[in-house]
């Protein structure tokens, strides 16, 4: 069994041997020549899968591990027999990850709150759905939805989804989560573009995060330039792997393709050709080989002073620097296209390990009643820190010392005793003149206290109050120094 895959297929060189002889190639420059003793393929979408390179070659299965099929030309597959495997939502957590990321960094560039803006989501399918949870539970967004596929196929969830107009016209923040349709009833390819665009809400805030051709580059980069939007975050661009330079110079975040590029992202859609190779032969898939650390582990976060979007701005750029991803891509940027190509792909290439937000646990210190809930719906792992607790305990605290700040007001009394007697020599000998006879006392009433032990309390009777007097100043003394130590 002849296998190739595409070399940028997380999990790849550790599971495709299984199945038999596996090679890994460059997925862009894949030709049917390369093909020539291949039973199986497994690809990324860079490669293009039409008649041209299926052509006299005995491919019998393809699985693409990613989420979306345009890039495979399924007449030219079906008329060979080929089956195909897709990785439909295997990346979704990642992309909702990323466009959380952007709606934070946005928010502080433009020195406002999420809380009770309005978020409209262009299809609601597996990316959509996060992100309406991450909005509404984490930022605190009210979350409109827009899928007439869905509507039509009778979903309940779709009972409350409203037009593409209506979208437009109510939403503050506009976002994309749609399969690129080239044609048919619902077609998404320049879904945003033409007369359309003049019912969006003035200054909102548009995100691309699923196809480039869904919105017209060109007119996006117009309306920001005329402050119809007033801001853009782009990860998805027309011509891939070349892109618009007029709409990576005015656009808040740019980025190369990368919103599902998540460790996790890569290898589920992995794991899921792999799967369903393993059905097409009749193979048992075995263990699946265990994911790496994410490089932010673990992250102790102090709240003090702190508003809950500011805490959530600190774990997310640990976790998923949308910030450094948009700086690496205008670096990359070449006036040449050929090279601007091939920067684009490097970029994808050789993205920087990413985990998902749920691959962090955040210690959270002295936090607000609500951010745990936020930082929790967004996928992280929250503990509470020590420190958090012992601030919690403060009142308590305050309390059980009010019995001791009345003592050290007796205590400053008890100063005047000491002064007194340093000052008062003449007192301090009588005290220990009076000892004397006390002590005299006590040796003449023994006989007495042997022939009645019961009865302890006699002896006392007489000598009670001088004896008393001088124990009780002794008592006092070691009580100011102690008061004093502390």
């Amino acid at each position: 069994m002849n296998i190739l895959y595409d070399r940028n297929m997380v999990l790849g060189e550790a599971l495709f041997p299984r199945l038999g002889k596996a090679k890994a190639i460059e997925g862009r420059s894949l030709t049917a020549k390369d093909l020539a003793k291949t039973d199986l393929l497994f690809i990324r979408s860079t490669c293009r899968v039409n008649e041209d390179l299926l052509q006299n070659t005995p491919v019998r299965f393809i699985g693409s591990g990613v989420v979306g099929t345009d890039h495979i030309d399924f007449a030219a597959t079906r008329a060979r027999g080929i089956q195909v495997a897709a990785a439909p939502g295997c990346n979704a957590e990642s992309v909702a990850d990323y466009v959380i990321a952007a709606l934070l960094v946005i928010g502080e560039r433009q020195q406002r709150s999420w809380q009770g803006a309005t978020l409209g989501i262009v299809g609601v399918g597996h990316v959509g759905r996060l992100v309406w949870k991450f909005a509404e539970q984490a930022l605190g967004m009210k979350v409109i939805g827009c899928d007439p596929p869905r509507q039509e196929d009778g979903d309940f969830m779709a009972r409350d989804f409203i037009a593409y107009e209506q979208l437009l016209e109510q939403a503050d923040v506009i976002t994309f989560h749609v399969p690129l349709n080239k044609e048919g009833p619902h077609k998404t390819v320049g879904m945003f573009a033409g007369p359309i665009v003049r019912k969006v809400k003035s200054g909102a805030v548009l995100l691309n995060f699923a196809r480039g051709p869904v919105c017209d580059n060109a007119l996006v980069a117009t309306m920001l330039g005329a402050g119809l939007l007033s801001d853009a975050a782009i990860d998805c661009w027309e011509g891939e792997p070349d892109y618009s330079p007029e709409l990576a110079a005015v656009a808040a975040l740019t980025t190369p393709h990368i919103a599902g590029h998540a460790y996790e992202g890569k290898a589920n859609g992995t794991l899921q050709v792999y799967q369903a190779a393993c059905a097409f032969l009749g193979k048992v898939p075995g263990d699946t080989p265990e994911f790496p650390p994410a490089e932010v582990a673990a992250l102790t976060i102090d709240c003090t002073d702190k508003s809950d979007e500011a805490v959530m701005r600190i774990a997310v750029r640990a976790t998923c620097d949308i910030e450094g991803d948009t700086a690496r891509f205008r670096a990359a940027f070449d006036g040449n296209v050929d090279r601007r190509k091939a920067n684009f792909d490097a970029l994808r290439k050789n993205y920087p390990f990413r985990r998902l937000f749920s691959a962090t646990t955040l210690t959270l210190l002295n936090p607000s009643p609500t951010i745990e809930a936020k930082l929790t719906a967004l996928g992280f792992q929250v503990l509470i820190g020590v420190a958090s607790k012992a601030r919690a305990k403060k009142p308590t605290a305050k309390k059980t010392t009010k019995p001791k700040a009345k003592t050290v007001k007796k205590s400053t009394t008890t100063k005047k005793v000491k002064t007194k007697k340093t000052t008062g020599a003449k007192q301090v000998a009588k005290a220990k003149v009076a000892k004397k006879p006390a002590a005299a006392k006590k040796v003449a009433a023994k006989p007495k206290a042997k022939a009645v032990k019961k009865p302890a309390a006699k002896p006392k009777k007489a000598p009670a109050k001088v004896a008393q007097k001088a124990p009780a100043k002794r008592k006092r003394t070691p009580v100011v120094s102690k008061t004093h130590t502390k």
